[in-house]
This record gives structure tokens, C-alpha cells and sequence, in this order.
């Protein structure tokens, strides 16, 4: 018997009250799936709706010392600006940081570089790996639709805008590719009215197909069979919900962009500081060149999810992805995982060998596909 006493720290809400700033938020459905799914590892979990800072500290004091925290929470639900302005993910683990409680999925620095998509193409560019022109649009400094007057003579039309932090596709939508100016100052000022006085990305519109990639593990790295969407197809919050009725074509490893994704993908995760678990979305231009448009550091694990409908392609039941994350957060910690968590990831590692990357032999990025 080797419990590990798991912190299973999240942000739900009921159904009437996702929407907006809370769209990011997990279901009642999801947590209960991710509970049962730690508890078959044989860990004793204690569950926390993420409220405060002062929730925390109260329930860190009714609660035996965690030997770690399962993250899923972006940030505090009773200062809403953190789920989506880019902070909330770092915060929850510098809050845990302070108790000495490890944290799953990756560290503060990588959050922060993760949850403002600036900051993730200033660090993906400094590493050579593409990334869409772009300009941030920063209402603390000038006139931001100035701003934007400006980036589109630089960049020109079409631009695609959405908001520089958050996750979860929030404030994109079918209006987020804008061909015009009059176009542009109608969606900024959309964000603005959702989000507030918030950083503004623009960036050069890229036609072609979508693909997102998951990676699991230290090393080697696990390189899911990416999924591709087709081009044109602006995967807003409401067409990722619709696309449990159109599921996106799956990557398997004869495909040839399985490597060019993977690798560009693997170099993204190294070039971030991942740990233990990354997505990682790319589209591709009118000719063919393939970019990073978003990395997110905490992947949905809603049972309908990208991440989610990787591992079932291998046949790894949604028990066994949870857990296997859990097993390496673990291990990045030098806690060990119980036989019975070790048992049901026996036959996932299995899977998983084909797909596997040792992090010295990641072949070089070709940047035309």
C-alpha cells in the first residue's frame, strides 16, 4: 500500500454559469470523472473548488499535508480576472509553493510564458521555431485601436485577433478574422467588452489546416497521434463542442507530417520547459509552412477533449491518461506511485512505445512541409 494524498485543485461551475470569463471553467461531469480516475490509482484525494487565497490556506489547514497538487485550476474563481488574463495559472502555484506543495504540470515560469500568447511567441521565435507575425496591442500604453490602425498597415489584412491571455479559445470566434478596419475596431472592442482593458494580439490570418499535438512524459516524450482540422475552420468554444459529432481526422504514425509536427511540437515543450503534459496548436499558410499558434500548459481533460480523443485512438482509457500525467508529476518529485497506478499504466506504456522521442535525437525542424 503506497497512497500519495492528491490535491485535486480545479475552477467548476454549473452548466448556467460557464459562459464568458467562466468559460474555461470544468463541469461538475468532468470533475467527478478526473476524481474517480485518481482514486482508481489508489491515491487518497481531497478535492477544492479554487476560490481564494484565503479558501486555500483554511482547507490546507483542515487537510493532511498533500504530497502533491493536481492543477486543473486556472486560476481564482472569486477574482475572475485571473482565468483569463493570463496570471491565474502561475498564481495557483505560487500559492502552493508557499505551503511546499509540489504542483503537477508545468512550473510558474512556464505558465506565465504558456497562459500570454506574446510571451509564448517571444520565446518560441528567440528558439527559431516559427510563429505568426503578429503585434501586441496594449491598452496600458497608447490608444489601443491606434494600436491596431497601425499593426494592420504593418501586417496587413486578413488579421486574426483574440485576446493575449486565457486559454479555451475564449474571445475567439468567427468574427476574430477581420478582412477590414471597420472590422478590427468592432472585435477589439467585443474583447474589450467581455474581458475588460485587456492585452489584444493581432496577427497575420492563416488559411490553411489546423492541427493540434499532445506530449506526455519526461523523456522519451510521447508524441500522441496529432489531430488535423480542416482548413477555413475557426475553432471557436462552440465549434470544438460541435465537433463531438465531427471528429477531426487523426495523424497516425505512416503519415509523414506526423514527424515535421512532432518534431516542431517537441522543440516547443523544450523551449517552454514543459513537464509532465503540453498541447500544442499549429496551422499551416496558404503555402504549406507550418506555425505555432497556442501552447497551453494545462490541456483540457473535459472527456471530450483534443488531449482526451488522442489516448482513446491508442485505446488508453481515460483512467489510464489521467493517471499516467499523475505518474509523471510524481516522479518529476521523487514520490512513488502505488502498484496499483504502476498496474494500470503497464498497458498504456505499451501503446505508448511506438510514439516515443528521446529528447537528444529530436531531428531538425524543416520549416517548408
Amino acid at each position: 500500500m503506497n497512497d500519495n494524498r492528491i490535491l485535486f485543485l480545479f475552477n467548476a461551475l454549473p452548466p448556467s454559469k460557464r459562459s464568458g470569463v467562466f468559460s474555461e471553467c470544468l463541469s461538475w461531469h468532468t470533475v467527478r470523472r478526473i476524481y474517480r480516475a485518481l482514486l482508481e490509482g489508489q491515491n487518497e484525494v481531497y478535492t477544492l473548488n479554487l476560490r481564494s487565497p484565503e479558501q486555500l490556506a483554511g482547507a490546507l489547514k483542515r487537510l493532511p499535508t498533500p504530497s502533491l497538487a493536481f492543477i486543473l485550476a486556472e486560476g481564482l474563481l472569486e477574482q475572475p480576472r485571473t482565468l483569463y488574463d493570463g496570471s491565474g495559472a502561475a498564481l495557483v502555484r505560487s500559492l502552493l509553493g508557499q505551503y511546499g506543495i509540489p504542483c503537477s504540470h508545468s512550473p510558474v515560469a512556464s505558465m506565465e510564458i504558456c497562459r500570454h500568447k506574446s510571451l509564448t511567441y517571444i520565446r518560441l521565435a528567440s528558439r527559431g521555431i516559427p510563429v505568426p507575425p503578429h503585434q501586441l496591442l496594449d491598452p496600458s500604453q497608447t490608444n489601443l485601436f491606434a494600436q491596431a490602425k497601425k499593426a494592420a498597415k504593418e501586417l496587413g489584412f486578413p488579421l486574426f485577433v483574440k485576446p493575449n491571455g486565457g486559454g479555451n479559445s475564449l474571445g475567439i470566434d468567427r468574427d476574430s478574422l477581420v478582412p477590414n478596419y471597420h472590422q478590427l475596431h468592432n472585435k477589439i472592442q467585443a474583447i474589450l467588452n467581455t474581458l475588460g482593458e485587456v492585452p489584444v494580439l493581432a496577427e497575420q490570418y492563416l488559411p490553411g489546416p489546423e492541427y493540434t499535438v499532445g506530449i506526455i512524459g519526461p523523456n522519451p516524450l510521447y508524441v500522441l497521434p496529432p489531430l488535423a482540422f480542416p482548413a477555413g475552420v475557426i475553432r471557436s468554444l462552440e465549434v470544438k463542442k460541435e465537433s463531438k459529432t465531427s471528429p477531426p481526422a487523426v495523424i497516425g504514425l505512416k503519415d509523414r507530417h506526423y514527424e515535421l509536427l512532432g518534431s516542431l511540437a517537441l522543440k516547443t515543450f523544450r523551449a517552454v520547459n514543459a513537464c509532465d503534459v503540453l498541447r500544442i496548436d499549429l496551422r499551416e499558410d496558404a503555402a504549406g509552412n507550418l506555425y505555432v499558434i497556442d501552447v497551453n500548459g494545462t490541456p483540457s481533460l473535459n472527456p471530450t477533449a483534443s488531449l482526451i480523443l488522442m489516448a482513446e485512438y491508442l485505446n488508453i482509457s481515460y483512467t489510464q491518461i489521467i493517471n499516467l500525467i499523475l505518474y509523471y508529476s510524481l516522479t518529476r518529485h521523487g514520490l512513488k506511485p502505488s502498484a496499483r497506478m504502476q498496474e494500470l499504466l503497464i498497458k498504456p506504456f505499451s501503446l505508448l512505445e511506438p510514439y516515443g522521442w528521446e529528447v537528444e535525437n529530436i531531428p531538425a525542424f524543416s520549416f517548408q512541409s
